[in-house]
């Protein structure tokens, strides 16, 4: 589809009253601050963010307000302006119909670069890609691409970047569902439930190097130092899930980065990667290349905190697995954390024996339902959604900007 204009129509009132209302109301509900990313380094030494691109530290009058504020702090009219204009007399934009024939023509693509001579790696390789789904990342890129310099072109290079996310993603799909012993994945059994683990992970490793190979021809160095820093968040990110002292268990600063490493990096990457694969470098590429940056940052922290809320709401039907799921995996996320404030005697040692003894998930379980660990939880959520809005309101206005607003406002709106 083509970008044009801005879409006239109905306004979203009554969802942005709701979603204004939530942000800022439950934050002064609930007495919280935000967990600002100025708080630790997400990147890694000054001499790498230099030369992987990743700078991203937000703009402050003071180190103490780059660290902390209100949570759903200025969220104002000019927000409820940009969303309103992502309406039509039909109703909101959706996102993922925009993109509709790129993510079909995608999903055949997908399937072809995977093909091998060995019929068993071809099968296990293209297994999560013949499962429909509305491919998130893929739709994220492209909206990117369609809404940077110049709006309303997808050039073949930021086409393949969409697979090649697609890909990356997939790949560690696989891997996870392996460290985790999962069985359940979009729906069907995870491949290592069906065909082992030795081949799941061989069959993560193709996409990973299929994934590599796609990103060389692209013959953008930039982009591929992107995109090959997004693989090393992702293992360093598993690597923090997989072996956490106690002390880093209980502490915000390392959830939040560890989010950041396993999903908001490949999405701020792979955004950035696919305005500067639009055209020649110029100063107005350059800067909506940082923009992208920090709308995929903030739009997947939002994305992996609602999941973390989720997982304590949700049940077998929508979400394919039952609530608690992290708990009985070990994992310490923001509800616990914040419910540790309120229940530190007994959350306290749940926590520290990662919650192996008999009972320990569903106590745990009971205890952050018991707090205003959800409902902080949704707060921080609702705010990344508020500041991706913020740095979509800084592209050109256009059908597909409307569109990014919208998947913001989605990512924290769902239920599966």
């Amino acid at each position: 589809g083509s970008a044009g204009g801005s879409v006239p129509g109905g306004t979203l009132a009554g969802l942005e009253t709701e979603r204004a209302e939530a942000a800022t109301g439950q934050a002064s509900k609930c007495g919280i601050e935000w967990r600002g990313m100025g708080r630790f380094d997400l990147h890694g030494s000054a001499h790498q963010r230099k030369w992987l691109h990743t700078e991203s530290a937000p703009a402050a009058d003071s180190a103490a307000e780059t660290r902390t504020k209100p949570a759903g702090m200025g969220y104002g009219a000019h927000v409820t302006g940009l969303m309103s204009r992502a309406t039509t007399g039909a109703g909101v934009v959706d996102p993922f119909k925009l993109m509709e024939p790129q993510l079909k023509q995608l999903t055949e693509n997908l399937k072809g670069m995977v093909e091998s001579d060995n019929e068993v790696m071809s099968k296990v390789a293209r297994y999560f890609f013949d499962v429909p789904g509305k491919r998130f990342r893929p739709a994220l890129v492209l909206l990117v691409a369609q809404a940077s310099p110049s709006v309303g072109e997808i050039t073949q290079g930021q086409q393949r970047l969409a697979e090649i996310t697609e890909m990356i993603h997939t790949a560690s799909l696989l891997h996870d569902d392996v460290m985790d012993h999962g069985e359940m994945r979009r729906g069907v059994k995870s491949l290592n439930a069906v065909e082992g683990n030795k081949l799941a992970i061989l069959a993560g490793d193709f996409l990973l190097s299929r994934a590599s190979l796609n990103l060389a021809r692209l013959r953008n160095v930039e982009v591929i130092e992107l995109l090959s820093t997004v693989i090393a968040h992702l293992v360093e990110g598993e690597i923090m899930q997989s072996r956490t002292a106690v002390s880093e268990a209980t502490n915000f600063d390392y959830y939040m980065r560890k989010t950041y490493l396993k999903t908001a990096s490949l999405l701020a990457h792979s955004c950035m990667g696919a305005v500067l694969l639009g055209g020649e470098e110029t100063p107005e590429r350059r800067t909506a290349a940082e923009t992208a940056f920090e709308y995929g940052k903030h739009l997947g922290l939002a994305f992996q905190i609602q999941d973390d809320v989720l997982d304590f709401q949700g049940d077998l039907e929508t979400l394919g697995k039952a609530a608690g799921n992290d708990l009985r995996e070990g994992l310490t996320t923001a509800p616990v954390l914040f419910a540790l404030e309120e229940f530190q005697a007994e959350l306290g040692p749940l926590i520290a024996r990662g919650y192996s003894q008999q009972g320990d998930p569903e106590r745990a379980l009971a205890l952050v339902k018991q707090s205003s660990g959800l409902k902080k939880t949704t707060a921080l959520a609702l705010e990344h959604s508020r500041l991706a809005i913020l740095a979509a309101e800084k592209m050109s206005p256009s059908v597909t900007r409307d569109a990014l607003v919208q998947l913001a406002h989605l990512v924290v709106k769902r239920i599966s």
